[in-house]
């Protein structure tokens, strides 16, 4: 690697690092470059070499984030065998605490100017499914992995309506989430012919 890439590195690194200390005490729109520059040791000049605008490194700590978030699971090779434990793993599985940055990142005030990261993160979970390598991408694919993913984030999102400790709420949850996986990937779920007398 060419002593300039390493400054790129090290750079963006401690932009980075300065952004997710500030992120912790102010929201986004407050954080000023003057303060993010003089805490990460840099000068103005060089954080524009990188970024136009804080929304610009916002979003891209966000983006990686999200591939952080998507690659956290190991469940995905499950979704095309077994669909039940997937889902449970998927949705019930212990997931890492987030750290205090992760979730300033995603306090109302800060993911208002983040239009785009729920499309982020779906991105992000497609492709680390798409890497099992048992689907091919593709429109229909896509919109059929869209389709889960939207409605299993959107439980992810409730924690109100997954509650981990009412055994009847995960068992409706698992068989619900599990089926419509079935039902969008017959490919790997043939049904059983039931056999007649």
């Amino acid at each position: 690697m060419a002593k300039t890439d390493l400054r790129v590195i090290k750079t963006k690194r401690a932009i980075k690092t300065a952004f997710n200390q500030l992120i912790v005490k102010k929201p986004v729109n407050k954080i000023t470059i003057t303060e993010l520059t003089q805490l990460a040791l840099i000068n103005k000049g060089t954080f524009y070499l990188h970024y136009p605008d804080i929304y610009a490194l916002y979003d891209e700590v966000l983006a990686e984030f999200a591939q952080q978030s998507a690659a956290n699971s190991t469940a995905y090779p499950l979704l095309f065998t077994h669909s039940r434990t997937f889902v449970r793993e998927f949705l019930f599985g212990d997931t890492p605490t987030p750290t205090a940055d992760q979730l300033a990142l995603l306090k109302p005030e800060n993911s208002r100017f983040a239009t785009d990261f729920p499309q982020v993160l779906l991105a992000a979970f497609k492709q680390a499914i798409y890497a099992v390598g048992k689907l091919t991408p593709n429109q229909t694919n896509d919109i059929k992995l869209d389709f889960l993913l939207n409605g299993m984030i959107g439980l992810l999102v409730k924690p109100a309506l997954l509650n981990a400790d009412d055994p009847a709420c995960v068992e409706f949850t698992v068989q619900f989430v599990s089926r419509m996986i079935e039902q969008a990937l017959p490919e790997f779920y043939p049904t059983k012919k039931v056999a007649s007398d």
